[in-house]
């Protein structure tokens, strides 16, 4: 599978030759956490502009500053609390918590700064390194309490796997996310799910004392399919003029797993200026805008996030792009 899941190439040929890793997913039976236990650092090091380039699309700003609004208000930050962001690629909530009265930190490592904080962001960082247990505990030498989201496996694991990739190492589900941060020390307060039920979250709190290490969550049992998806959908777009929506990880998948060889899909659009006229690895998908659309004149648009739906029909409705619309 591609190794760089979530960026373009300049040119076809760059983007075919692009690195490949290989996945072996290994489920505990205890907790249901799930790793792949042939990932190699060395190909895939932590790089925090996957998450920040999410932020082209209004719904995912909408959603991503609504979580900051809530922690902030729940916890009546503001007045000078310090609180810090780990791998932070983007200014977006950085700017947000300064808006709102908090003093913001943010890194783009994967691992904490010195200092003590009130809050602690971890956004998407914990599937991406190769301890997660070792950085909870990190963030508790620095941290009164940490929010905590990564993709939820339990949606991952349950439906097409879109997200299954390389630049993921974990694959982490309530159950296996609790345990992790109990191990680490952590007393865990809430945990939830968010955006379309994609996304689990958990609050955590340094109550100065080792936790327990029950968690009131079953152990995660997979339920994919990745050849019967894949099969369906290279039947569906036979015969089709389609494209694909977003030019991130989920299309990055989808392009690879469905249309190998290019023959399918007509191209990927995508907002985000700096991905336009440039291909996607290993397959090599041209990535085109918006407004191309009505050139190609497509009658299928592939979505592989729910979540988007109502934003990309209304701009395909502006764009008087008629086509069926419909998620992966």
């Amino acid at each position: 599978m591609p190794v760089a899941a979530g960026l373009t190439f300049a040119t076809v040929e760059e983007a075919q030759s692009s690195p490949r890793g290989t996945m072996i997913l290994s489920r505990c039976p205890n907790c249901g956490h799930v790793t792949n236990t042939a990932f190699d650092a060395a190909l895939c090091p932590f790089d925090a502009s996957y998450e920040a380039a999410l932020f082209h699309s209004p719904t995912y700003v909408d959603y991503a500053t609504g979580v900051v609004d809530r922690l902030v208000a729940k916890h009546r930050l503001g007045n000078g609390s310090a609180v810090l962001e780990i791998g932070s690629g983007s200014h977006v909530l950085l700017d947000r918590l300064t808006s709102l009265g908090c003093v913001a930190t943010g890194v783009s490592e994967p691992a904490p700064p010195a200092g003590q904080f009130e809050l602690a962001l971890a956004r998407f960082v914990l599937e991406h390194v190769s301890d997660p247990v070792e950085l909870l505990r990190q963030l508790r030498a620095v941290a009164r309490r940490v929010f905590v989201e990564v993709p939820d496996a339990g949606y991952d694991l349950t439906t097409a796997g879109w997200d299954l990739i390389y630049p993921h190492v974990h694959y982490l589900s309530a159950a296996s996310l609790v345990r992790a941060a109990t191990r680490a020390g952590w007393a865990v307060a809430d945990v939830g799910t968010g955006f379309h039920s994609q996304y689990l979250w958990a609050e955590l709190e340094n109550t100065g004392s080792q936790a327990g290490t029950d968690e009131p969550f079953e152990p995660l049992k997979p339920s994919i399919d990745v050849v019967s998806s894949t099969n369906q959908w290279r039947e569906r777009l036979a015969g089709r003029t389609a494209v694909v929506w977003g030019a991130g990880t989920r299309g990055t998948m989808f392009c690879n797993r469905v249309d190998p060889e290019a023959t399918l899909i007509g191209g990927v659009v995508d907002r985000n200026p700096g991905k336009r006229g440039r291909f996607l690895p290993i397959a090599g998908q041209r990535v085109i805008a918006p407004a191309e659309l009505a050139g190609l004149a497509p009658d299928l648009v592939v979505l592989t996030n729910p979540a988007y739906r109502s934003e990309i029909t209304a701009e395909l409705a502006e764009l008087g792009v008629e086509a069926e619309v419909t998620v992966a």
